[in-house]
């Protein structure tokens, strides 16, 4: 059971995802809220710059934790399948709402469509 809410904001390229999400995630944060964002990519992540320490790193092999005065980031080969809802569970204590871009067949309690 997942205790913060959790909206899915789906649709196809193009059709305003990163806008909303930008503008909500201001928003909100504006106001004090802790907002997490999931976002899927079909098309697989493309994070790290080739050649850099870090994605040298993770290509020998290693997680990485890139950590920063004002940022953190955290970069994982896949092990095994995570669900969605294994992953709410994980991060929502931390949060007052997450929101989920893509996922369009994944079932979650509330989703935005945008055409």
């Amino acid at each position: 059971m997942i205790s913060c809410p959790v909206l899915g904001i789906c649709g196809y390229s193009g059709s305003g995802k990163t806008t909303l999400i930008e503008a909500v995630v201001g928003h909100l944060a504006r106001r004090g809220l802790t907002i997490g964002v999931i976002k899927h990519d079909a098309h697989g992540l493309n994070i790290d710059h080739e050649g850099k320490d870090t994605d040298r790193f993770f290509k020998a092999g290693a997680d990485v934790l890139i950590h920063g005065p004002d940022q953190s980031f955290f970069r994982a080969h896949k092990r095994g399948e995570v669900s969605l809802q294994d992953l709410l569970k994980q991060i929502e204590p931390y949060y007052d709402l997450v929101l989920v871009e893509g996922h369009k067949t994944t079932p979650l309690i509330d989703k935005v469509w945008l055409l």
